[in-house]
């Protein structure tokens, strides 16, 4: 995501909206590293509560007014599992206040023939999608997310549309987890045709589920700490002839660094932006990373505790 280019009259900015489109806990995936799956829930299984539109327009309008740029469809869940005419509605609504949208998915749902979902967000106003890839070795991606995903074809897809179009990476032991393996991910994605690669560390929230420690364990057991990563990044973009073609651009307001990669593809002319995602950056302080519109009306801080609550 660029940096923030609205600036609002108070102290508090905010560079996106999170949208958590419904309270559904049961996903069409099974990745090893799952958010839902080690943190308390409203509710089990399928969605039985939606966004409020009106209460939506009201976390809107406020991440508008402290200078958010992206609404994000999210959920504990894969958001593509909710009805798709309510998530095209969600995203022309959210199209009026901020001027980018973007999905966070595995792509499952959108991956199937006959399937014209992320044609018809396309045309409700959605401008990005990430997708969540483990690995683009298929073996090794279908053993962490515990399901086959068609990666080639979910990028293609959406760069058909024209989308800005996303990968994002949890880096973790049992998969992607050095500079080499990362290189090599990135390169991938870029040969399909991806604009950016988001590279994320396993989530260990405050409050585990406790009935379910043993997905809890794992993520513990397999978390890598990304500042050695980031480190290894600015050492080598420092190196202007390097061989991973990595240069270190403009970092995020709360100083994540950002860098691109480019000539080392097919197409010369193609580039990836990459960013990093740690946990627990940008919940403290005047910027916020991402403004959190759970679908109990309210807007939170951050995903760890609701008394970290705004309206």
């Amino acid at each position: 995501m660029s940096t923030i280019q609205v600036v609002s009259n108070g102290q508090m900015r905010a560079q996106s909206v999170s949208i958590q489109v419904s309270d559904r806990t049961r996903c069409n995936g099974k990745c090893m590293f799952c958010i839902s799956r080690v943190t308390p829930h409203a509710s089990e299984g399928c969605a039985t509560k939606l966004c409020n539109l009106n209460r939506c327009k009201v976390g809107l309008n406020f991440a508008r007014y402290i200078g958010a740029t992206h609404t994000i469809l999210t959920s504990q869940a894969d958001p593509t599992q909710e009805n798709p005419d309510y998530l095209c509605e969600l995203t022309k609504t959210a199209r009026e206040y901020t001027p980018f949208v973007d999905m966070h998915t595995n792509g499952l749902i959108l991956q199937k023939e006959g399937n014209n979902l992320l044609q018809r967000l396309t045309d409700a106003g959605l401008t990005m999608v990430t997708f969540s890839i483990a690995s683009f070795d298929a073996d090794v991606d279908k053993a962490l997310m515990g399901v086959a995903q068609n990666a080639p074809k979910l990028i293609r897809l959406a760069n058909s549309m024209e989308l800005l179009v996303r990968c994002s990476l949890v880096v973790c032991k049992s998969g992607v987890h050095d500079f080499n393996g990362i290189m090599d991910y990135i390169k991938a994605a870029g040969e399909l045709g991806a604009h950016m690669v988001v590279i994320r560390e396993i989530w260990t929230p405050q409050t585990y589920n406790d009935s379910n420690k043993e997905v809890a364990d794992w993520n513990i057991e397999n978390k890598i700490d990304l500042a050695g990563m980031e480190a290894t990044f600015k050492t080598v973009a420092s190196n202007r002839n390097n061989e991973f073609g990595v240069s270190e651009r403009d970092p995020l307001p709360w100083g994540t660094p950002v860098f691109a990669v480019g000539g080392i593809f097919s197409d010369k002319t193609h580039g990836v932006n990459v960013t990093f995602a740690r946990c627990g950056e940008a919940t403290r302080g005047p910027v916020i990373k991402s403004l959190i519109h759970k679908y109990n009306g309210h807007g939170y801080r951050n995903w760890d505790h609701n008394g970290d609550i705004l309206y």
